[in-house]
């Protein structure tokens, strides 16, 4: 076979190198002898010597096509990826080949779409002005008058532009027809994941058959289904993380809602998108041209560019201009009318039960229009959404819901409101898998899961009266705990409350005005988990409670973690930081304790749509399944490796475990921040008490 040569060209970030190395792997997979050349490299080596000068960059491309010549004249197929901006260059390029062996392909992107995808920050430095004569900001593009083949990159995902290039290459050169791969190249072309997040859904009431939820348990009956076992600490920040990185919360040095960022102040801060400091599922998908629409997942405020969508996440503020990605996203959505859009139930604790009931309803139905107009309105690889409004209602109507609770009335008027709007939920969940093509995977999946609580644990109370927490003076009446109430040459451990305790104790050298040697830490340390464990001092109340090191239940403890971690009666209790409470054990406070805590397992529920809708009916329950797999099992779907340094298992799907798409393997990522959030913008102080507010309405803190 005679060498063919196929020029992409078309803006930085219009998808040239990704088309063109995906192009590449099917060649190589059928035997074809496949080169890619890439401008950037053929810039770093051969063409070190040019600049970026009109007269430089003619000569950079004459130089790349008479590469591509010569490799082309040796019986190669050659996949060129350079921006090649002037029509007279590519005429020039053109006039190398003869007519028989050349193919121009354009990638029609638009600047905007080009520059919010920007993966190797060039933009944003050309808008700067760091980059002299960059394409399409201060150096023109034409567009190609001659284009053999015409790719709107910005309308079609990374595997329907394939198909379209397979198509058009098979057309025009014969002998690249292969029939063997015409099942890879559909499932290249159609392959989705649809992740749909249930807030704090449990085992308990997702897998009961006496609540009627036909469309979760159809996607289980046809798929894979089973508990989910959580992050430690059990808790929606850092679960949802982990479960979006495949990196336990030791790697993410996420280990709460709010943490402490360095070691220079004792206190703490609300964490946004910009505290995830590794790449997230869809920033691995991006870099293979897929599109990603994302509705509702936790801490993804301040929404970052990317191609795709964003709706931020709690914790979040909805009236910020980067709540959404584009900016201008939600006024654009006709389904919304006069319903106004809203992350998370506003003044919780505050309201009395039907009008919370009737906020969370509304609030579901809302998130579920903006999910199936999005779904609709463009196209899209991958796309995720997390309602949180299950975890409200469990913390508002557990009490009433779960019989064996204390506190819990045979009669209650809400006993059967947790059922039902588990019903409402399975009944939208059903509306959006009415758009799901069959070439989609589904995955229904909750952060952890929930049980009763029966009150709540004062760990600084406790640390008072054993004297290593002493403060300035006695608060008359309950109050949060903060870093100036604490007279520190004089305190050895505190704690921070919410659903666990952490501990943290203040040792020499390490902290701002430390006391404990650090010679007699460990075992500082190890005597006081000793005493955590069993707590004799709880006024006669029976608690056996969880202590573990952070060093033991991590591959490795980034940022600054708790010296210990303490599930209160196996988390049957709640940790409580505040302090003037006059009692070590409280079934109420100010924070307006509730009924429900976290438990260990969620639900994980995934299934191949063309399983289901052809009848088969794979039915696997699994049992070790853990957030860290989620990921490795996403990437699995697409036939992407899994990079080395994610611990996480596949979980396997369906009747057959085939790789569904080419060759392409997702790259070692590095300690970077996320794509989600380049500009690293996090909370301004207004919004930060916003957001504390809404914690402490909440319970977290």
């Amino acid at each position: 076979m005679s060498g063919k040569t196929i020029w992409f060209t078309g803006l930085s970030g219009s998808g040239k190198s990704t088309l063109g190395n995906a192009l590449k792997a099917i060649f190589d997979e059928r035997g074809y002898p496949a080169v890619f050349l890439d401008g950037d490299v053929l810039r770093s080596g051969l063409n070190r010597d040019l600049g970026f000068s009109p007269l430089d960059r003619a000569e950079n491309i004459r130089r790349a096509g008479e590469v591509a010549k010569m490799l082309n004249d040796l019986g190669n197929i050659i996949f060129a990826a350079f921006i090649t901006p002037l029509e007279s260059i590519r005429t020039a390029v053109r006039s190398i080949f003869k007519p028989e062996e050349f193919v121009e392909v354009y990638l029609h992107c638009p600047l905007s779409v080009c520059e919010a995808r920007d993966p190797k920050g060039l933009y944003a430095n050309a808008r700067k002005g760091l980059i002299p004569e960059f394409t399409g900001i201060s150096s023109p593009f034409q567009i190609p008058e001659h284009a053999d083949l015409i790719i709107d990159t910005d309308r079609y995902s990374l595997g329907q532009s394939v198909e379209m290039a397979l198509d058009f290459l098979e057309n025009r050169f014969p002998e690249f027809r292969n029939v063997t791969h015409k099942k890879l190249k559909r499932h290249l072309r159609q392959r989705k994941v649809a992740v749909i997040g249930l807030d704090c859904a449990p085992p308990s009431i997702i897998f009961d058959e006496s609540i009627d939820l036909p469309n979760l348990r159809s996607l289980a009956r046809h798929g894979v289904w089973g508990p989910l076992r959580s992050t430690d600490p059990p808790i929606t920040v850092p679960a949802w993380t982990t479960i979006t990185t495949g990196r336990d919360p030791g790697e993410l040095g996420l280990y709460g809602f709010r943490n402490r960022l360095n070691r220079d102040r004792y206190s703490l801060v609300t964490v946004n998108s910009t505290h995830v400091r590794f790449p997230r599922v869809w920033d691995h998908l991006e870099t293979h041209g897929k599109r990603c629409v994302l509705i509702g997942i936790p801490q993804t405020f301040p929404a970052g560019s990317h191609s795709g969508v964003t709706i931020s996440g709690f914790p979040a503020v909805e009236d910020a201009p980067d709540f959404t990605f584009p900016t201008d996203l939600l006024n654009g959505l006709p389904c919304l009318g006069n319903a106004g859009y809203v992350a998370d139930i506003k003044d919780f604790r505050a309201l009395q039960k039907d009008s919370l009931l009737s906020a969370l309803y509304s609030m579901v139905d809302v998130r579920f229009k903006v999910a199936r107009e999005l779904l609709l309105k463009d196209p899209w690889d991958f796309f995720m959404m997390v309602e949180i409004a299950p975890d409200r209602l469990q913390h508002a109507f557990w009490g009433d819901y779960d019989r064996s609770h204390p506190s819990a009335e045979p009669d209650s008027r809400w006993k059967k409101v947790i059922p039902d709007f588990y019903k409402y939920l399975d009944l939208k969940i059903g509306e959006i898998l009415g758009l799901l093509d069959d070439e989609t995977t589904v995955i229904a999946i909750s952060d952890h899961g929930a049980k009763s609580s029966t009150g709540g644990v004062c760990v600084n109370e406790w640390l008072i009266k054993k004297g290593l927490l002493t403060l300035n003076e006695s608060p008359r009446q309950e109050t949060r705990l903060t870093e100036e109430m604490i007279d520190w040459d004089k305190t050895y451990v505190w704690s921070e409350g919410g659903y666990y305790a952490r501990i943290f104790m203040n040792v020499q050298g390490r902290e701002p005005r430390g006391i404990i040697k650090s010679r007699d830490y460990e075992a500082f340390r190890d005597n006081l988990r000793d005493q955590l464990v069993s707590m004799p001092e709880l006024n006669g109340e029976r608690s056996t409670n969880v202590v573990l090191k952070p060093e033991e239940l991590y591959r490795t403890v980034n940022g600054v973690a708790p010296d210990l971690i303490v599930y209160l009666d196996g988390l049957n209790k709640r940790s409580i930081g505040n302090v003037g409470l006059n009692s070590l054990v409280v079934k109420g406070n100010v924070g307006g304790l509730d009924s429900c805590n976290h438990d260990h397992d969620g639900i994980f529920i995934a299934t191949r749509l063309h399983d289901l809708r052809r009848g088969l009916k794979v039915n696997r329950n699994i049992s070790l399944a853990s957030c860290t797999d989620v990921v490795p099992t996403i990437f699995s779907e697409y036939g992407f490796k899994c990079p080395e340094d994610i611990r996480g298992n596949v979980i396997t799907l369906g009747a057959e475990d085939v790789i569904m798409t080419a060759n392409l393997e997702v790259e070692k990522p590095v300690l970077v921040v996320s794509n989600s959030n380049r500009e690293g913008r996090g909370f301004t102080k207004e919004e930060e008490e916003i957001v504390k507010k809404r914690l402490v309405d909440l319970g977290y803190i």
